[in-house]
């Protein structure tokens, strides 16, 4: 059994799931990951809550992908924020979870006033009779992957950085909506994206090589987060030109996954510059997704 918040699944979540999963089979016994919702955070500390890097679907589907066997999900509250370390373990990961062996990183804390650290646990384990082992960091250029490490890249909209931490590409769901057709009218018709959670973190401003899927079809695509400063906009819009796409997406279901990122947003003095650098980052996309 593993437990904690593991906000998007990064390379270091993944060897410690791992570990659980090979343990688990040499035992004989279920691999088990239990997790909260929402992050702790949001409710120790809501002014300082971060977005989240996966929801708890994403989260559940990347932990099935692992070979876990069960998944727990609990509610986090005031309440459960109170119990103590000790309370925690006998009451819920021993009694009704009959916890055989606990994984947990090497900088893990929980519990009230985070008590329950590694050499809390170990004392517990002896007096209770389970093991724990500690998993021992993943490094990303000299410093250990962590999820505030991966938000920082997204922040910076350094998608590269953010996805060698992540093991995979970071992507988003969300839903295609109308918007002004200004696109179309450029030569690259968009479509408008709602990326659904609000609470789920977007990288910064700018142009960005992607991969869309529509329909259980994967397309390249260039993705634009910004507020169109060409056309003195001011609220905040997502939309991708999606290579070789035709007819109307209102209302499905996309999926976004970074690639690379081409440009800042960038304010142009007319229509014909702002073609021109579509033009551009197009074919940049296109080398950066090797087509």
């Amino acid at each position: 059994m593993t437990i904690g918040a593991f906000d998007g699944i990064h390379i270091g979540h993944r060897r410690i799931l791992d570990e659980v999963v090979m343990l688990a089979k040499g035992l004989g016994v279920r691999g088990v990951v239990v997790t909260f919702d929402p992050h702790p955070l949001a409710v120790l500390q809501p002014d300082e809550a971060p977005s989240i890097l996966t929801s708890p679907d994403e989260k559940r589907q990347l932990i099935e992908e692992t070979g876990m066997d069960d998944l727990v999900l609990l509610r986090f509250s005031p309440k459960l924020a109170c119990q103590s370390a000790e309370w925690f373990v006998k009451n819920t990961l021993l009694k009704k979870l009959n916890m055989r062996r606990l994984v947990i990183g090497y900088d893990f804390r929980f519990g009230r006033d985070r008590q329950g650290d590694a050499l809390y646990l170990e004392s517990l384990g002896e007096a209770e009779g389970f093991g724990v082992d500690t998993v021992p960091p993943v490094n990303f250029r000299d410093h250990p992957v962590s999820s505030t490490r991966v938000r920082t890249a997204l922040v910076r909209g350094d998608v590269e950085s953010a996805a060698r931490m992540l093991g995979r590409q970071y992507s988003f769901k969300g839903s295609v909506i109308r918007g002004e057709g200004r696109g179309a009218g450029l030569s690259y018709p968009t479509a408008n994206i709602d990326p659904g959670d609000p609470n789920k973190i977007l990288p910064a401003k700018g142009v960005y090589a992607v991969t869309t899927r529509v329909g259980g079809t994967d397309r390249p695509a260039v993705l634009y987060i910004g507020t169109k400063p060409t056309f003195s906009g001011r609220s905040s819009t997502i939309e991708a030109h999606i290579m070789g796409m035709e007819g109307n997406l209102y209302g499905k279901s996309i999926e976004v996954a970074f690639a690379g990122r081409l440009r800042d947003e960038i304010r142009f003095e007319n229509d014909a510059d702002l073609r021109k650098a579509i033009a551009g980052d197009v074919s940049r996309a296109k080398g950066l997704l090797s087509i």
